[in-house]
């Protein structure tokens, strides 16, 4: 069954990279242009292979699914690090789409198979377009996509047969290329003649090459470049994809990842020191984090210092501890019953530590949260630890279980998750409401603190629906209605300076900011903006303030 469509493949990589261009060529905004992009890439890759019906596994376009879902989320959520996610996890997924496209196995991949194949994706990008051109000569589609491998082979006059059967597949495409070059100077001519002789049609073909602007000559030299180069890598991964990807996968049952060569007393040791280590750590937190502010204060420290040091350190501590004791159970010889009780105990033991530790590091961030209110980073490093937990008890089922080699798909679904959760809780949406709830407190009004403005100045698109829906609460109170208004106020007159998007970044969330924003206006000219060396700033209760705010993190 031969190729007749391999044509498909460049035409659809210049197609798609054209696009790229087009749609983000000094765009700044990031909306339905990356999901367009995003699906000519990926059909441009599966279109040639539908027509000659050549066979991709279920299990392959089960990653169609994170591929179209995160793709989507970058034009529904404006939040800078879920959309930087959504971002990595769409180009992740569609590289083990590639990597795995006629096999099927991603699946059933262990870290090292991951981890090599993603290497060898990486490599075939540097010459897999030439590749791919070679591959796609007549002579060698058969051998190449066909499934038919097993053809007898050709005697010398059937071979000349299907040489000149080549040369003259070649022929047609010479007279046309020979007609094209003929009836340009032509039509130049020609055009030239008709410009002079009618006005109106002269303008017609002025502003029909009104886009070249002889000084953009070397922007567009750079345009053309860029645009050839990732159409080359898109190339590359088709052919990635057609050709190497259905060899991957095929290893022998049972097959270890890396022969065992530690002894089982050397791994106790390492196993068991650490046990005491992490024994001894947490029997102080007990003590003195769960224990209470009392027992923290008698050692000196104010409760903010103590949350406030460590929960980083402490992250740091699970994810060497995690690594650690994947790497014992990869290179650990475990002969006996008695050996793998014995060492899976005491792996499970220090799942557990580290599982306290996680614990002391959330209550910490906690308490860091209460006591300041919520941050993007704060508010992602819980949901990481959150995660973090959840990957633990699955490193423990998968020692209980023996299958260690299964740590590549459970690491799959931890970054799905993960990128999963950043969407469905919508980061800014949920400082917002964390730290106004926090400033005030509706039932007591005595638990009214400051409401740090300045920071919600900074936040993104996301932000503004829940701020509107504070803005229109009667029961808050008249200071914190004008801290929420003046925001609000300097976020329409932020946007009223802007330019307006192009269709191809239309963003949800920023279409459903900006129309909230304009309902309000009224409401809002109470807050005056001003302007100090083209700075915006809003006077709210006599007091200017400045319209950027500020950005921290910690």
């Amino acid at each position: 069954m031969k190729n007749k469509n391999n044509h498909l493949f460049w035409v659809l990589a210049l197609l798609a990279a054209f696009c790229f261009d087009q749609f983000f060529w000094q765009i700044p905004h990031i909306g339905i242009n990356f999901i367009i992009v995003t699906a000519l890439a990926i059909l441009g890759g599966l279109i040639p292979l539908w027509i000659d019906k050549i066979h991709i596994p279920w299990k392959t376009y089960l990653l169609l699914v994170p591929i179209v879902t995160f793709a989507m989320m970058t034009a529904v959520h404006s939040e800078p690090f879920t959309t930087f996610i959504n971002i990595i996890i769409t180009l992740g997924a569609s590289i083990l789409f590639a990597i795995t496209l006629r096999n099927g196995a991603w699946m059933t991949f262990n870290l090292r198979e991951l981890l090599v194949n993603l290497v060898k994706f990486i490599l075939n990008c540097f010459a897999g377009g030439i590749l791919f051109f070679q591959r796609m000569r007549p002579q060698n589609l058969v051998s190449s996509v066909s499934d038919a491998d097993q053809t007898p082979p050709k005697s010398k006059s059937d071979q000349g047969k299907s040489d000149n059967s080549s040369q003259k597949t070649r022929k047609p495409f010479v007279p046309y290329l020979r007609g094209v070059l003929l009836a340009f100077p032509v039509l130049i001519i020609l055009a030239l003649l008709l410009a002079s002789a009618d006005p109106i049609f002269n303008d017609r073909l002025l502003n029909l090459f009104a886009w070249f602007d002889i000084e953009k000559l070397g922007e567009y030299i750079f345009r053309l470049f860029y645009i050839l180069i990732l159409a080359y890598v898109l190339l590359s991964a088709y052919y990635f994809g057609t050709f190497k990807s259905k060899k991957i996968g095929k290893k022998a049952a049972g097959k270890k990842l890396v022969k065992p060569f530690l002894g089982s007393i050397e791994a106790g040791v390492i196993l068991g020191s650490v046990n005491l280590l992490f024994l001894f750590f947490v029997i102080l937190q007990f003590r003195y984090l769960f224990g209470g502010k009392a027992n923290i204060h008698l050692e000196g420290f104010t409760y903010a210092e103590y949350a406030r040091r460590g929960f980083f350190e402490l992250l740091a501590v699970v994810l060497i501890s995690l690594l650690l004791f994947y790497l014992l159970s990869l290179f650990t010889k475990r002969e006996t019953k008695a050996k793998r009780r014995v060492f899976s105990g005491l792996g499970l033991f220090l799942v557990g530590l580290v599982g306290v530790i996680l614990a002391s590091a959330y209550t910490r961030l906690s308490l860091y949260e209460s006591a300041y209110g919520f941050t993007r980073l704060r508010t992602l490093t819980h949901i990481f630890m959150v995660w973090t937990g959840v990957l633990l008890v699955g490193v423990a089922l998968l020692e209980v279980r023996q299958r260690m080699d299964r740590l590549a798909l459970l690491l799959i679904a931890f970054i799905l998750g993960f990128g999963l959760t950043l969407n469905l809780l919508n980061i800014d949406r949920f400082i917002v409401k964390q730290n106004v709830a926090r400033a005030f407190d509706p039932q007591q009004a005595e638990t009214e603190i400051a409401l740090d403005t300045g920071y919600l100045f900074s936040l993104s698109y996301d932000s503004i629906s829940p701020m509107v829906d504070f803005f229109n609460d009667d029961q808050l109170s008249d200071s914190r209605h004008d801290d929420i208004g003046g925001v609000l106020a300097c976020r329409l007159a932020i946007q009223n300076e802007d330019q307006r998007p192009p269709w191809s970044s239309h963003h949800f969330s920023r279409t459903q900011a900006i129309n909230l924003l304009q309902e309000q206006s009224e409401a809002l000219d109470e807050y005056q903006i001003l302007e100090d060396n083209g700075w915006l700033e809003v006077m709210v209760n006599g007091e200017i303030r400045s319209c950027y705010g500020y950005n921290y993190d910690y």
